[in-house]
């Protein structure tokens, strides 16, 4: 019996959805942000799966520490540690500066973290994280006074698994993060802020407060 032309639109549509589905599910969840590789899971189909569990393996790694080291930090119960991830979009930089002005004088300990794609190598790594560099330290340079010295970090690896690796390293007390990134890529892979509210097990705050 030969196939009728429904089976190859069949068979050409599931080798699209192993090759995407797998692509969502593993490489996204390591860190790997290009929209590229869900044109790769489909041409790639179920060949892809192998490719997809190397990759998925991304680890969090903190590239760039700077600020007081933790051993320095203010003893438990003297003010509020706050984590703010940043990722140089308006809605994180509004979300930071409204933290700063209502946490003047209360917070112990700030911590600036901004996440880079494990994708990059060689000198696009570099250029990425000198320009995550910059960024913080332009944020920091902006700062209301009655703020701890902030501490900053620029972290390889998931954005959600990075800010919640350093939340947890640190003993934070609240996460804050704008509502939502910038561009298409932060969309179609899903917004770092509601994955941190469904895993996060400290407090976190999305956006800015309110009429700030």
């Amino acid at each position: 019996m030969v196939p009728g032309p429904w089976f190859g639109i069949v068979v050409a549509l599931l080798w699209l959805a192993v090759g995407v589905g797998t692509a969502a599910v593993f490489v996204t969840r390591g860190g790997h942000r290009s929209l590229l590789w869900y044109l790769v899971g489909g041409l790639l189909g179920p060949l892809f799966v192998p490719i997809a569990l190397e990759r998925g393996r991304a680890r969090t790694r903190r590239v760039d520490v700077r600020g007081r080291p933790q051993a320095a930090a203010a003893p438990s119960g003297t003010g509020l540690k706050v984590l703010v991830g940043l990722d140089g979009s308006a809605d994180s930089d509004r979300a930071l500066r409204a933290v700063a002005r209502a946490l003047t004088g209360t917070a112990s300990e700030l911590v600036l973290v901004t996440v880079t794609s494990p994708d990059l190598v060689g000198a696009d790594a570099d250029r990425e994280h000198d320009r995550a560099r910059r960024m913080l330290d332009q944020l920091v340079s902006h700062l209301p006074d009655g703020l701890p010295p902030p501490t900053t970090e620029v972290v390889t690896g998931h954005p959600v698994d990075a800010l919640l690796a350093v939340a947890d390293d640190r003993d934070v007390d609240l996460l804050v993060v704008g509502r939502a990134g910038h561009g298409l890529g932060e969309r179609l892979l899903g917004s770092v802020a509601e994955g941190l509210a469904e895993r996060s097990t400290r407090a976190v705050l999305l956006g800015s407060l309110p009429g700030r």
